[in-house]
């Protein structure tokens, strides 16, 4: 069980580090989206991971929220702590994944997408520490993901025991709340 669990933190710590380094990638480019919102052209489809403090969570209802709060899409888990989506043409980004869970103990977390070119997204107790930050300094803008990202490695750092370095859902660029999506900014 212990090997489970650091393979399971040091998975948390890697996807975080994507958060920052995509964020910081975002916040460099002065690509426009401080502030304002994207859409989508085509259907995008996200999968990922679920998870709270406690290890996997098998048992939720996912809800894909557009960048107005508006619910664009649902799905559960049944069983599987993996979920896919898929997100509507013309949503409008960055959007917000929420997961919450059956059962009294368990807690909802959520995740942030900014691109539809994201694939990857794992929602836990990290990413959602990333969009309550993010929306606390004013809403899920670049600069604010990138904040809140460095900001959540800190806290998983001293409260989760993981080691120097950081992580995400090691899908690559565009995911894991702040993505610029797959090719990421090559043109800076």
């Amino acid at each position: 069980m212990k090997q489970i669990r650091r393979q399971f933190d040091k998975r948390y710590l890697e996807v975080l580090g994507l958060f920052i380094l995509f964020a910081a990638l975002l916040a460099g480019c002065d690509s426009g989206m401080e502030g304002k919102s994207s859409s989508s052209t085509t259907e995008a489809k996200i999968s990922g991971y679920v998870s709270d403090q406690h290890g996997p969570i098998t048992e939720a209802r996912i809800e894909v929220s557009d960048s107005k709060g508006a619910i664009v899409t649902t799905t559960t888990l049944g069983g599987s702590s993996r979920y896919t989506v898929t997100v509507p043409a013309g949503t409008s980004y960055p959007i917000v994944i929420t997961a919450t869970p059956s059962g009294d103990l368990a807690t909802t977390v959520k995740a942030v997408v900014t691109s539809p070119l994201a694939e990857n997204q794992d929602i836990s107790s990290v990413s959602t520490i990333v969009v309550d930050s993010a929306m606390t300094l004013g809403g899920l803008t670049a600069e604010n993901i990138a904040k809140a990202s460095g900001a959540a490695i800190g806290q998983r750092q001293t409260v989760g025991g993981g080691g120097p370095g950081a992580g995400g859902s090691g899908g690559g660029p565009g995911n894991s709340g702040g993505g610029t999506g797959s090719g990421g900014h090559t043109d800076h």
